[in-house]
């Protein structure tokens, strides 16, 4: 695989785990009643592109499952950290 696309693909996983991470922050916020409105234009954008990615983990280990903690953004986070390690480390 060329460089450049791998650069260019470590760079928008890399982005997409700052998306993961922004709307795990929100959303705790959100919870607490110190966030934005979950119907704020940048709000729902950032769910649009992160809950797509989110939902198939969330339906294999539900919240209820763990104590009502939502641990899919952690689980998300990993997996993109090795797609992205694996990827770096193609020559």
């Amino acid at each position: 695989m060329p460089y450049q696309i791998r650069m260019l693909l470590s760079l928008a996983i890399s982005a997409v785990i700052i998306l993961v991470v922004v709307e795990a922050v929100i959303s705790n916020l959100i919870a607490f009643g110190k966030g934005p409105s979950s119907y704020h234009p940048a709000v729902r954008m950032i769910r649009s592109i992160v809950n797509p990615m989110l939902d198939p983990i969330r339906r294999l280990i539900p919240p209820s499952k763990t104590g009502g903690l939502d641990i899919s953004p952690m689980l998300l986070i990993f997996a993109l950290s090795l797609v992205r390690t694996m990827i770096n480390g193609l020559h």
